[in-house]
């Protein structure tokens, strides 16, 4: 009786095991072409991208009024950072296309610098901007033919962003791959080298490898010693007994130690925090724990971070901004003294929702931009009331206070807030407190976080 029984059993398991792995592979093929046919949409914008900004770029170097001018470079700068967009959704990251990236990044900077000039201050394109502008548009149609010569390698070849893409996992597993094999990246290594035989674009206003000096690392040096017991006192509370490690020296603008804190009762819960040698400042820290779903809302994650930044000498804080990533609170704090809000002096901290403890600590913009030796206080030229004038009648106001922000060029600006509402968006408005002119507008969600 068992032995009739056996067959049967054994031919509906493999007729379910085969059952199982045609819809795997189903799944899987499914996979590939979404995969597929994404890549190729961000391989088509980018060659159309960068088609479009090497014609206004063309049009611009012979444009004689300044309308023309301005809307010209105006529409190269929009290409130019779609083109940054474009790029950054194909599986390239194993291959080093610094020089390209930075083609689109100085392109985006120049048109937009340029057209502010036109239409701020009203001069025209000089010598110098005109040649910078020149030696761009020559990089950009290398880039243009480059890219169109490897389309019709796709249409032609049947070349796939696929292999690619598996090329590149395999890179980063260590595996050895040679890149040259490949036609797409080979076609990408082979643009890249011939932008690195080129000299470098100079002009004004290109802050693109621009690092401001920290102004905020104040006291003496500290020892890799002194930076264990700050890594534990700013831990304190979330790890009662951290084992404490030393992990190196960061060298670069900012000398920093690496340090680990870890809980002896669980040995995956580790922060890595970073140290400024000058002054023994926390610039940053860094939780690996797994977050499990919890039940703490955003207020109260509020609420953990403002006496986190508290315990740890960051008086007067005040969030700006929060979101949730996962199971875990961001939140964006910035000092508010004597009712001015310093943008610039921001601080980002994590909370994980399971527990309230503080997850990560991101105070680099702080240390960068506070600086003590500055007024803490701001005397504006134009009053609120003046200000009121200059706002659109279609708006609902909801405040106006004082804020400092940072312009294009870091340069810290002395604005009147507006605060207001157009239909249902939220908006931000940025007056210079000085001279009335309207510096930025930001949209943003109900939480403080900007809508691009």
């Amino acid at each position: 009786m068992h032995n009739k029984l056996i067959i049967p059993i054994l031919a509906l398991t493999l007729l379910v095991a085969c059952g199982w792995g045609y819809s795997q592979y189903q799944t899987k093929k499914q996979y590939e072409i979404n995969a597929e046919n994404q890549y190729q949409r961000a391989f088509e914008d980018l060659t159309n991208h960068v088609g479009n900004m090497e014609t206004a770029m063309s049009k611009a170097l012979v444009a004689g009024s300044f309308p023309q001018s301005i809307r010209l470079l105006t529409g190269a700068w929009r290409e130019a950072n779609a083109c940054q967009t474009d790029l950054g959704q194909l599986p390239l990251t194993s291959l080093d296309l610094s020089r390209c990236k930075m083609l689109f990044a100085e392109s985006s900077a120049f048109c937009f610098n340029s057209a502010q000039n036109r239409l701020l201050k009203g001069t025209p394109v000089n010598e110098r901007e005109w040649g910078s502008l020149r030696s761009l548009r020559d990089q950009t149609q290398m880039v243009s033919r480059q890219l169109n010569n490897l389309r019709n390698d796709f249409y032609n070849n049947r070349a796939r962003w696929l292999q690619v893409d598996r090329m590149g996992t395999l890179g980063a597993s260590g595996m050895a791959t040679n890149m040259n094999t490949n036609k797409v990246t080979k076609s990408f290594l082979m643009l890249e080298d011939g932008l690195k035989r080129v000299p470098d674009v100079q002009f004004q206003g290109n802050n693109l490898n621009f690092v401001p000096k920290p102004t905020g690392l104040t006291g003496r040096d500290i020892s890799s010693r002194d930076a264990l017991g700050i890594a534990q006192k700013c831990v304190a509370s979330e790890i009662k007994k951290p084992i404490v490690k030393y992990e190196g020296l960061i060298k670069g603008s900012v000398p920093s130690y690496m340090c680990s804190c870890s809980d002896p009762s669980r040995p995956d819960d580790i922060r890595h925090l970073s140290i400024s040698v000058r002054g023994g400042h926390v610039l940053w820290m860094l939780g690996n724990r797994l977050v499990s779903k919890g039940s703490l809302n955003f207020d109260q994650a509020r609420a953990k971070a403002i006496a986190f930044l508290e315990r740890n000498g960051y008086d007067g804080m005040e969030q700006v901004a929060q979101e949730r990533f996962g199971n875990i609170s961001a939140i964006t704090c910035i000092p508010k003294r004597n009712g001015v809000l310093w943008y610039p002096e921001m601080v980002k901290i994590q909370v994980a929702e399971d527990n309230g403890e503080i997850m990560g600590l991101d105070a680099v913009p702080y240390f960068t931009f506070y600086n003590p030796n500055e007024s803490m206080t701001i005397k504006p030229r134009y009053t609120e009331n003046r200000i009121r004038h200059f706002l659109n009648p279609h708006i609902k106001l909801e405040k106006i206070c004082l804020s400092q922000v940072l312009d294009e060029m870091y340069n810290k600006v002395p604005c009147y807030e507006v605060a207001c509402i157009q239909g249902n968006e939220r908006f931000l408005l940025y007056y210079n407190a000085n001279t009335g002119k309207e510096e930025k507008i930001r949209r943003v969600d109900p939480y403080g976080n900007e809508i691009q």
